[in-house]
């Protein structure tokens, strides 16, 4: 099973984690200006615009002389900054409205409550929502506009340079939220990708004991029936036929012997995790003739011969066998090109030889390093502590010659 999702970089928050459906997530979350931050910061600029009020030269007579009222006019401009941690929309447009206040009644506004309208405006910008951000772009604009018309005393250049001033705030802060809108979408995808890969890996952890558990019951629990049904008929027969008996024993000791190769090699692969060695027991050297079938069918002529006396084998062993020749037909069909093939078993008393020939183009030296086919067979073979070779042949095309152990080597 495959898990996706999907990754909307409409959806993300302040917090970057996804707002519930209906309402939008709480501003400024995780990455918001703490409350200790704002409050210091409209401490800091109402302290410095009250200084700046107190120390300045006088004013231009035409203007209204500094006093009391701007004194708290500027406290009214400076102390909305605190509300940043959770309403930075409300802050601008509270620090905006006092700066107008000031104008309108005729009062030199101090460069302290510019800067601000300035703060107000990047944090708007960088944390609150597309909307709001928008909305006190206008709300600035707005404010300035107003003040060019209605009062008196204001150049071009203040306009322009105070405008200037802005618009570099806004594109820093727009470019800082673009960055992190970004980084939040990442960081979740990145989220969303290792939940994927850890749901992935305990399903293949689920499919592995399952296929463990099927490799356990059809070889092991096979034997131990044998094992169990021969013992029981040896017992009743011991006294009149012990010739019988003795038969059933040999059956038994077969019988053990594969159940405990075949246990041994289980837990070879548990003693190697992230090995992907498969012995589903189900085809066998008996299915060769009608895999070579298959691809004759599918345009590649092949012919088998056997060499030596059939017998049974461990059905994980005959597994591993046919898996080879499977493979190294396949990649015969995917790369030879027009040529013929030849399949060639062994029996002798200790192993079991297995030699697959073409006469294609065959595999490149990278091919043969680097495919994902050979690899499985190299695995299978190695679980058996056999010998594989595989490569192309001097007089042309391509050779996979493996040698599968019939008995454990003695150690």
């Amino acid at each position: 099973m495959h898990y996706t999702a999907r990754v909307d970089p409409r959806s993300e928050t302040p917090a970057g984690n996804p707002a519930p459906a209906g309402r939008r997530e709480p501003l400024l979350r995780r990455r918001r200006l703490p409350l200790a931050l704002s409050v210091a910061a409209a401490a800091l600029f109402a302290a410095v615009g009250v200084a700046e009020v107190l120390l300045r030269d006088p004013v231009a007579a035409s203007l209204r002389s500094d006093d009391a009222w701007l004194v708290a006019l500027m406290f009214v401009t400076a102390l909305p900054l605190a509300l940043l941690w959770r309403l930075p929309f409300v802050a601008l447009c509270l620090t905006v409205g006092s700066l107008l206040i000031q104008l309108v009644l005729g009062y030199q506004y101090p460069q302290t409550a510019v800067w601000a309208v300035v703060a107000a405006s990047f944090v708007t910008v960088l944390f609150d929502v597309w909307p709001r951000a928008i909305a006190g772009g206008f709300v600035v604009a707005a404010g300035f506009v107003a003040l060019f018309f209605t009062v008196g005393g204001v150049t071009w250049t203040d306009a322009v340079t105070t405008w200037l001033l802005l618009s570099v705030v806004w594109s820093l802060a727009i470019a800082l939220r673009i960055y992190r809108t970004n980084a939040v979408v990442a960081e979740r995808r990145a989220a969303l990708f290792a939940g994927d890969r850890e749901a992935r890996a305990r399903e293949a952890i689920a499919d592995e004991r399952a296929r463990l558990a099927r490799e356990l019951h059809d070889s092991v629990g096979h034997a131990l029936n044998v094992v169990v049904l021969h013992a029981g008929a040896a017992r009743c027969v011991l006294p009149e036929k012990p010739d019988v008996a003795l038969e059933a024993l040999q059956s038994i000791e077969t019988a053990g012997r594969q159940a405990l190769n075949d246990i041994e090699r289980v837990l070879g692969i548990l003693r190697e995790p992230g090995e992907d060695v498969g012995y589903d027991a189900q085809p066998g050297l008996r299915e060769i003739e009608a895999l070579c079938q298959q691809v004759r069918e599918a345009g590649l002529p092949v012919r088998l011969s056997v060499a030596g006396e059939r017998r049974p084998l461990p059905p994980s062993l005959e597994l591993t066998a046919y898996r080879i020749v499977q493979e190294a037909l396949t990649n015969t069909l995917k790369h030879a090109g027009r040529t013929e093939a030849s399949v060639s078993l062994g029996y002798s008393a200790r192993a079991l030889t297995i030699e697959v020939l073409d006469g294609g183009r065959g595999l490149t030296v990278g091919d043969t390093e680097g495919g994902r086919g050979l690899l499985g067979m190299r695995e299978r073979v190695a679980a058996f502590r056999g010998e594989l070779v595989a490569g192309p042949r001097a007089e042309g095309g391509f050779a996979v010659r493996a040698l599968l152990p019939l008995e454990k080597e003695d150690t």
